[in-house]
C-alpha cells in the first residue's frame, strides 16, 4: 500500500450497519463523513485527487497520456483550485477504451462487469473490483439509511438486475444495512402486487415511472396507504423527474418519495441521494468529486447555476474517471442541509444535455414539459412527447392521458396549451388521448419522447 492509500485508509470515517448519529442530528449511515467539515473534507478530497493522479500517471493509457500533456508529473501538481485546468474525459472516450482499456488494475482483480443502459445510443461497460463493490454497498446504503431503512426494514427492489446497474446497486446497500431484501426485478406487475400485499415492505426502489404503473396495479387491487400497504419511503431514480411527479407518487403510495442519482461510469446508484429534508440530491463527494461545467465551453459555473455534472473517482480501482463529463445537467449548492449533512447537494436533473430539444428556436427539456402537464390534475401521469420532424417548421405534440379517477370535467385542450406556452415560451401541440394508449414500460426506463420522420402515427389516434 503507497504512503498516499495509507494515509487515505487511516482517515476513511467509520462504517457500520447499525450507521450512526452527529452529535443531536438524525441518523447517518457514516456520520463522520457525511457531517464532515468543509475544510476536513477539503483535505481529504486533494489527498485523493493526487493519488489518483499518481495512479493514472503510472497506468498511462488515455489519461495519463491526457495528464502529461497537459504537463502535470506528478500528484503534487495539482489542487482543488486548479482542477479544471486537468483534461476531462466523455464516454466517445469510453467507447474508444472499449472493453478493457481504462483497467487501472489487472485484468485478474475485476470481479464483475457492469454497463449503462445505453442512454446515449449504445452501453458503455464499467469494470468493478472487489474494493468497488464494497464502496458501493456503502454509498448506496448511505442513501437507503437516509430514507428511514434499518435492519428491520424490507426492501421491495423492482430495478432491474443484470447488466443496468440499479438492481444491484440497491441490493449490495441493503445488504450493508442488514435489511431484508426482495430482489423482484423489474416487470410482471402482477407478482409484485402479490408480493407487496404478502410481505407488506416499507421500503419501495424503482424507477418514478414503474413506481406510477404500480401504483396504480395495487389501487386496482384495492391496496392503497391505510389499506394493504405500509411503504413508508421510495427510492426512484435511473430517469429525470418532476415535483409534479413526486407529488403523484406519494398520493398514490402512501410514502415519501425520494431522488437518487447515480451512473454506471460513475459507480452505478449512490452517487448523490435525497434525504427526508427534500432540499437537493447529497453527493458522496469523499469519494466523488463534483463539478458543474458549462455544456459548451467546459468552464465551471457558478454555484447554483444549471451545468454539466462532471466527476472525479477518487477512490474506485478497477476503472477509475479524472473529470468525466456525464452530460447530465443540475445546479449545485453547498452549505448544511436541514438534515445535519455537509455534502454538497445537486438539484433534481433538468435533463441530458443531449436531450435538449430546439423547436423553432426555443430550447426546452422534456423535464420542463412534464413539470407543467403534471400540474394539470385531470392528466395522467403518462405522456409522451413527440418531436414531428415531417417538415422543415418542427412540431412538438405532447400526447396526454386523461386521469380515470379524475371527477370533474374533461381538460381543457387550449388552457394546456396557453399554460405551456406561458412558462416555456414555446407552443406545444396537446393532444388529450383515451386511458392507455400511450405505451407503459415495465422493465427499463420510460420513453418520454420520440421522433416522427414519417409512416404511421407513433401513438395511437394521433393523426397524421
Amino acid at each position: 500500500m503507497s504512503a498516499h492509500e495509507s494515509a487515505s485508509a487511516a482517515r476513511e470515517p467509520n462504517s457500520g450497519a447499525a450507521g450512526g448519529r452527529s452529535g443531536d442530528g438524525p441518523a447517518m449511515f457514516e456520520p463522520d463523513a457525511e457531517s464532515m467539515p468543509a475544510e476536513q473534507l477539503a483535505g481529504l478530497q486533494l489527498e485523493r485527487l493526487r493519488a489518483l493522479v499518481d495512479r493514472l500517471l503510472a497506468v498511462g493509457g488515455l489519461q495519463g497520456t491526457g495528464l502529461t500533456e497537459a504537463g502535470v508529473a506528478a500528484g503534487t501538481d495539482v489542487n482543488l483550485a486548479t482542477l479544471a485546468r486537468l483534461p476531462t474525459i466523455t464516454k466517445t472516450d469510453l467507447w474508444g477504451a472499449y472493453p478493457f482499456g481504462l483497467l487501472a488494475v489487472s485484468r485478474e482483480e475485476v470481479v464483475t462487469v457492469h454497463g449503462s443502459s445505453g442512454t446515449g445510443g449504445r452501453p458503455t461497460l464499467v469494470c468493478y473490483s472487489r474494493d468497488d463493490l464494497k464502496l458501493w454497498a456503502r454509498m448506496c446504503a448511505r442513501a437507503l439509511y437516509a430514507g428511514g431503512t434499518t435492519r428491520a426494514s424490507i426492501v421491495h427492489n423492482a430495478y432491474g438486475y443484470g447488466l443496468f446497474t440499479g438492481g444491484f446497486g440497491f441490493h449490495l446497500g441493503a445488504l450493508e444495512i442488514g435489511a431484508t431484501v426482495v430482489p423482484v426485478s423489474g416487470g410482471m406487475t402482477p407478482r409484485q402486487v402479490r408480493l407487496i400485499a404478502d410481505l407488506q415492505p416499507d421500503v419501495l426502489c424503482c424507477t418514478p415511472s414503474y413506481a406510477i404503473r404500480l401504483g396504480e396495479a395495487l389501487a386496482a387491487e384495492d391496496l392503497r396507504p391505510g389499506n394493504g400497504l405500509r411503504l413508508k419511503v421510495g427510492m426512484f431514480g435511473a430517469e429525470p423527474w418532476s415535483e409534479e411527479l413526486r407529488g403523484r407518487i406519494e398520493e398514490l403510495l402512501g410514502l415519501q418519495a425520494l431522488d437518487n442519482y447515480g451512473l454506471s461510469e460513475v459507480i452505478g446508484p449512490g452517487v448523490a441521494w435525497e434525504c427526508l429534508v427534500k432540499n437537493g440530491l447529497h453527493v458522496n463527494e469523499d469519494h466523488f468529486l463534483v463539478e458543474a461545467l458549462d455544456p459548451i465551453s467546459g468552464e465551471p459555473v457558478p454555484d447554483g447555476s444549471p451545468g454539466e455534472l462532471t466527476f472525479s473517482t477518487l477512490t474506485k480501482r478497477a476503472m477509475p474517471l479524472l473529470r468525466y463529463r456525464t452530460g447530465d445537467i443540475a445546479a449545485l449548492r453547498r452549505g448544511t442541509c436541514g438534515c445535519g449533512r455537509t455534502l454538497v447537494r445537486m438539484s433534481k436533473l433538468t435533463g441530458r444535455k443531449d436531450d435538449m430539444l430546439v423547436i423553432r428556436g426555443v430550447n426546452v427539456y422534456p423535464s420542463e414539459v412534464e413539470r407543467v402537464l403534471l400540474g394539470h390534475p385531470a392528466l395522467a401521469s403518462d405522456y409522451l412527447l413527440v418531436v414531428d420532424d415531417r417538415n422543415p417548421q418542427h412540431r412538438l405534440l405532447a400526447c396526454c392521458e386523461t386521469g380515470t379517477g379524475w371527477p370533474g370535467p374533461r381538460p381543457d385542450q387550449r388552457h394546456i396549451e396557453s399554460r405551456l406556452r406561458a412558462e416555456l415560451g414555446l407552443s406545444v401541440e396537446v393532444r388529450l388521448l383515451p386511458p392507455g394508449s400511450v405505451p407503459r414500460t415495465e422493465v427499463g426506463k420510460a420513453v418520454r419522447l420520440v421522433r416522427w420522420s414519417g409512416g404511421d402515427p407513433p401513438v395511437p389516434g394521433l393523426e397524421a
